[in-house]
């Protein structure tokens, strides 16, 4: 069943929405907790760069949140930089420094690099530069989302 399921990639900006339980516009908490919960069940692989810890910072995240995060990370397939991957992380820099002119910040390349190389189903983020590269990350198919909730918590106050 696990090989049949979706793999999606994670940008760390969810585990750390997760970690801080963000006040985010309505539903987009859902979609992180839904998948979530849907991993813990094995209905979605969940995978992510071990740059991915090296960005979470425990001073950044509320006090006791640091053992929860680890135990998430050592239940999902955290993927090490190797040669490959820092060489398409350079060709995606280069791709929009020259063609498009827009930079892409390193971590940025080496998360959407791992993601590609390692054939995501889907890289979720909230970060609005990445989502606008959806299905075409430098002529990569890539599609890059929100982590969608399939059965939303209804929310009492919209959040802004």
């Amino acid at each position: 069943m696990a090989g049949n399921s979706p793999l999606y990639y994670w940008d760390t900006c969810l585990f750390l929405a997760w970690l801080k339980d963000e006040s985010r516009n309505s539903g987009e908490m859902d979609g992180v907790r839904e998948v979530i919960e849907r991993h813990r069940k094995r209905d979605v692989r969940l995978m992510t760069s071990v740059l991915t810890s090296v960005e979470v910072l425990s001073g950044k995240i509320p006090a006791g949140m640091e053992t929860l995060f680890d135990g998430l990370l050592k239940r999902l397939s955290r993927v090490s930089m190797d040669t490959k991957v820092a060489a398409l992380a350079h060709d995606l820099r280069n791709h929009y420094a020259k063609e498009v002119g827009n930079k892409l910040k390193t971590p940025d390349a080496i998360h959407l690099a791992t993601a590609i190389l390692f054939r995501a189903d889907e890289f979720h983020t909230f970060d609005e530069t990445l989502l606008s590269l959806s299905g075409n990350v430098a002529g990569h198919g890539l599609i890059v989302c929100k982590p969608v909730a399939k059965h939303p918590e209804f929310d009492w106050q919209k959040r802004n």
